[in-house]
């Protein structure tokens, strides 16, 4: 099966309908547009990021912990009733992996974009506004809801109006906001922690509204996604938006065309297949190969050791001796714009090296600078060493760029694209169901854990890792080259129902079906 992908990977990649624009895109009017317009996907995950940080932050503010009055009764959160504040946003993600699908499909891409990014914004009015612990958990909640489904349908969006050039790199950057969120809420946290009130943990948590009131601009002005007007049956729509965007108003020029005709013939091939059910999901091979991959990116998205670092670094900087609110608060703010600085220029990768490669480096070297940081944080605690401490902080640093080379774009990338059109609201949804129930989990589980072991908590980390490392190396196909509509011949080889415009796929179905019948003639003699 490898060596057959492999063959089938390079023959879609030399035939392949590539872009036919002369210079740069910004010289062009309709990629100019589409572009600029695409900014609006690019804050799907700005809202988890945002929260991540959020979280961590509010945790350093002395008023946070002890409250201004009896009326702001969060009773120094910490272990259980810590993981449930973290844990709740994630469990949110759960109840709202339902809207996803039905509303993407039924309802299509735009509406579901506003429909999430509304329910942030009433989650934010709620958590700033909270004066106990059982609101900010209700607020949370909410929260979590709109933000899985923003976090779902931005990257599918961006993918299916990409232009095929562009798709790999875009798609891969509408995941770089996380850590935009991050640095943003770092910064505003840093600014307000010296007020002396709530309003030093309110500032922060009303500014999670932010890349919601954009979204939801966004959600009028973008041009919804081809594939799934031709799902719907609104061919003379998708052609213009085609031709408006990849063909600069052009409806003939010979790329639309192609792109047109592939993904309706794709499309309905799969609709006439019945392929809309859940069950779809598991029915056969490919998908259950699909599905697992969604699985299992889920896992790795929250058990990676990131979870540690987003959600409680002020416990892990406390571990190693730096405990000075100014400090911690310096130090996640600066770490994250690294981060940030290191997944938009990682953004670029995917296209030319390709996804597998990034998966595999990144997590291999997620592992050493994991199992770095629990060396030099135990040699801290045994020894006192203050270079020691200095060194755990520079790794925390460095964690983030290794975590960014893989697991940030290219992940998303690779999520969106190993599934066909008929499957990737529901296969997006079950990723993000995951995602959520793995958040919800390790969120939840942290602080007990490290209440329980200290910094030896982190040697669960170091093995874990290890764990995904070998499921993705044996299981996890590139993917490089092919259009959206080709890649399902990589999964579902001679069942693949995908059109025919290419003739690598026809070559492709041929050569199985000659083996086939060249296996029963030899049965036969």
């Amino acid at each position: 099966m490898a060596s057959t992908n492999k063959d089938v990977r390079r023959g879609l990649e030399d035939t392949a309908v590539a872009g036919n624009k002369e210079g740069p895109w910004w010289r062009d009017t309709g990629l100019r547009k589409l572009n600029l317009l695409l900014f609006f996907l690019m804050f799907s995950e700005f809202t988890q990021g945002y929260d991540a940080s959020l979280i961590n932050n509010v945790q350093q503010l002395d008023v946070w912990q002890t409250g201004e009055s009896p009326a702001l009764d969060f009773h120094h959160p910490h272990g259980s009733l810590l993981g449930a504040m973290s844990a709740m946003y994630w469990m949110g993600n759960i109840v709202g992996v339902v809207f996803i699908s039905f509303i993407s499909d039924r309802l299509g891409r735009r509406y579901c974009l506003f429909f999430g990014a509304i329910l942030c914004l009433a989650g934010t009015g709620m958590a700033t506004g909270a004066s106990s612990s059982g609101l900010f958990l209700a607020a949370r909640l909410l929260l979590g809801m709109g933000g899985v489904v923003v976090a779902a349908v931005g990257p599918v969006w961006m993918g299916e109006l990409a232009y095929p050039d562009h798709r790999a790199t875009a798609t891969a950057m509408s995941n770089t906001t996380y850590s935009a969120g991050s640095i943003i809420a770092a910064w505003i946290t840093f600014g307000s922690f010296r007020i002396a009130n709530a309003w030093a943990w309110r500032i922060p948590t009303v500014f999670q509204a932010l890349p919601s009131v954009i979204q939801l601009i966004g959600a009028f002005i973008l041009p919804e996604s081809p594939r799934w007007l031709v799902s719907r049956g609104h061919d003379a729509a998708a052609l213009a938006i085609l031709a408006k965007y990849h063909g600069n108003g052009d409806a003939n020029d010979a790329l639309v065309q192609h792109e047109f005709r592939e993904m309706k013939e794709t499309i309905e091939l799969e609709i006439a297949a019945n392929k809309t059910s859940w069950k779809e999901l598991f029915n056969t091979r490919g998908n259950r190969w699909r599905s697992f991959i969604m699985i299992w990116c889920g896992i790795c998205k929250q058990c990676s050791g990131n979870g540690l670092i987003s959600y409680y670094l002020s416990s892990m900087l406390a571990a190693a001796g730096i405990t000075r609110e100014i400090d911690t608060t310096l130090i996640t703010a600066t770490s994250q714009m690294f981060s940030f600085a290191c997944s938009l220029a990682f953004a670029f990768l995917p296209g030319r090296l390709g996804r597998r490669p990034l998966l595999l480096w990144s997590m291999g070297l997620i592992w050493l600078v994991f199992a770095l940081i629990t060396i030099c944080t135990g040699v801290f605690v045994e020894t006192g060493s203050t270079s020691a401490s200095y060194a755990t902080v520079a790794f925390i640093y460095l964690y983030n760029a290794v975590h960014n080379l893989g697991w940030t774009g290219a992940m998303m990338l690779y999520v969106v694209e190993i599934l066909p059109y008929s499957l990737r609201a529901k296969g997006i949804a079950l990723f993000w169901l995951v995602t959520g129930a793995a958040g919800a989990f390790n969120t939840y589980v942290n602080p007990l854990g490290i209440d329980a072991f200290a910094w030896k908590y982190y040697f669960f980390y170091v093995g874990w890792i290890a764990v995904e490392f070998v499921v993705v190396w044996f299981f996890f196909i590139e993917t490089k080259g092919p259009s959206l509509e080709q890649v399902a011949l990589l999964f579902d080889g001679k069942d693949a129902r995908v059109s025919h415009v290419n003739p690598v796929a026809d070559e492709f179905l041929e050569k199985q079906k000659d083996g086939a019948e060249a296996r029963e003639i030899e049965l036969v003699k």
